[in-house]
This record gives structure tokens, sequence and C-alpha cells, in this order.
């Protein structure tokens, strides 16, 4: 999700490779800061979803986007936020279309703007889509558990790439 607070609007993921900003004017990510692009990786506690159920777009469909985090990079419990990012590939479920057609137009337009792959959900690890929690804090009682042996996992059924 990317989000403008200086015009408290969700543009469109401005370009292919982003750069994180803060409007108070200081490096992004920041500690004692929420800014920076924020990503979900296995181990953490809570998925994007999760972590963004307060906004006003919990209802509709998620578009799931694989990317490739650069620069300064700080990792929690609830995932990452980075000074850089760049998309690798962009996953829609098929919900939230009125028809095929739809979906395939709205896949076409995302592969021809960022230049990246389009698949359906079956590229979204379970983990992430499963993993929502309601919103706020993390408990008290949980511990960050990353493997980082397996940060670069293939998609399903994906066989070009290595585990």
């Amino acid at each position: 999700m990317y989000h403008d607070d200086t015009t408290g609007l969700t543009p469109p993921w401005p370009c292919p490779a982003a750069e994180a900003t803060c409007y108070k004017g200081h490096p992004a990510p920041s500690p004692g800061c929420r800014c920076g692009i924020y990503g979900a990786v296995a181990g953490t506690l809570d998925s994007l979803p999760g972590y963004l159920c307060d906004t006003a777009y919990e209802h509709d469909p998620w578009a799931y986007a694989e990317i490739a985090c650069y620069g300064r990079v700080f990792v929690d419990m609830r995932g990452v936020r980075a000074e850089h990012a760049r998309l690798v590939r962009i996953a829609l479920p098929d919900s939230g279309w009125p028809d095929q057609a739809g979906h395939g137009e709205a896949s076409r337009m995302l592969r021809d703007r960022y230049g990246v792959p389009v698949a359906g959900m079956e590229c979204v690890p379970q983990w992430l889509t499963a993993n929502v929690r309601l919103g706020g804090p993390p408990p008290d009682s949980q511990s960050l558990n990353l493997d980082l042996a397996r940060l670069d996992l293939p998609c399903r059924g994906d066989r070009s790439r290595t585990a």
C-alpha cells in the first residue's frame, strides 16, 4: 500500500521502483515514525491486511505485490519498512471483478504500467493471507521468528525458481 500523508490519499504505486519519503522531512524509514515502504515476510507476526485493517479499504479485494526491498530496511514483528522497493510481481484475486474480462483488463493494465508479471492468488503465500489479525499493536507475548534462509521462496507451481 502506498500512502501520501500530505494529501491523505492513497495514490497508485508511483512506478516500478519507489523511494520512501516522509512529510516530516527526515529520511525514511526512521525510528519512532511510521514512514517507509511496508512489506511482510514469513516469520513476522502480521500480514499487511491485518496491519492495515483500520483503513477504509479493508472490505475491498487486495492486490498483492512481491517487492524487492533495499537501502535502509527495518525489520520488526510486523514485517519490514524499507527506504526503496522495486515491484517484482503482482497478484490479483479473481473476486471483486464483475466478469473475467474486467480481471483480464486490470491484469493487462498493471502489466503495461509496471512491466512486471501479473498472476493470480496462487503466487500469494498462504502464511500471508491466513495471518490476518485485527488492528492494534502486536501482543507483548509475541517474538520475531524469521527464517532468513527461506525469505526467497518460489511461487506455488512456479518451477522456474528454486527454494
